[in-house]
Parts: structure tokens; sequence; C-alpha cells
């Protein structure tokens, strides 16, 4: 795991996702939030994930990216990790640099929205805390999670 130091690169990660996938933060309960490219799947999230849960869309990650990738939480920290390092649920720790506490975000958005993506960009997860939903991006990924929908407590969206 690699906190995102490079303002350069943090401002270009955040660009792409207003611009390309028309990012729009609110917490209006109707209209699009966000509109990845290519194939992607909207789920309503149920209560917050458990240990075990957070581990499933982490082996899922392994499977389906296993290698780096972006994890992103709005107006926080952000950073390039792998998923097969298994950071556990709740990992924090205090950054003397900046004289800060750094929190990596859970899968689950609970409290702001967390972006988990691929970075070549062709596979995410993308979740809203507010509206509790999750959309998944990248037929791979939405195969996958399509499989532990009873599981992860996820109900397919439809328009």
């Amino acid at each position: 795991m690699q906190l995102i130091t490079d303002k350069d690169l943090y401002q270009r990660i955040w660009d792409k996702i207003y611009s390309d996938y028309a990012f729009y933060p609110s917490t209006d309960s109707h209209g699009k939030w966000l509109k990845p490219e290519g194939i992607f799947r909207t789920y309503k999230l149920g209560k917050i994930w458990n240990e075990e849960q957070e581990a499933v869309i982490n082996f899922i990650l392994c499977e389906v990216i296993g290698k780096e990738m972006y994890a992103l939480d709005w107006h926080h920290d952000c950073f390039l990790f792998d998923p097969n390092e298994r950071i556990p649920t709740g990992y924090e720790y205090y950054d003397d640099a900046r004289n800060c506490n750094v929190y990596f975000p859970e899968y689950y958005p609970n409290g702001d929205y967390h972006f988990f993506v691929s970075k070549d960009w062709t596979l995410g997860l993308y979740g809203h805390p507010w509206r509790k939903e999750l959309i998944v991006a990248g037929e791979e990924l939405i195969l996958a999670i399509e499989k532990n929908l009873a599981e992860l407590g996820l109900k397919k969206q439809y328009s």
C-alpha cells in the first residue's frame, strides 16, 4: 500500500472521475451520480459489511484484478494498493510528517464515497454512502460480484 502523495496524480485521478465518469456528489436520492465507461451494474447495499464480507470483496478483487489498483476516498487520502496485501478492515496509522491519522477505506462506503478501481480504469467498485449504492464496472467483476449477492446483501437495481 502506498499513499498517493503526488498532488498532480491525485488531481488527475479525481479530474478523470469528475469528467469522464460524470461524478456528481450529492445526497439527492434520485438521478445518476456516476457513469463509468463500459459495462456496469448498480446494486443496493444492505447493512454495513462485517469483516467476512469485506474479505469476500478483497478475494474477488484478488481474483479479478490481482494487481495494483487505486483506493479512493473522496476528499481524503487515496492509495495505490494490491488487494493481495490483505489490508485489515479498519486499518489506520499515524503519519508523523503530516501530523495526522491516515485511514485506508473499507470496501463498504461507510461515510463517504469509496472507489476501488484498476489502474487501467476498466474494472471498479464505486460506492455511494447516502444512497447505499454500489456501482460495479467491468463484466468480469460484475460476474464475480453476482456470484456473491446473497452473502454480500446486495440487490440489483433496475432503472
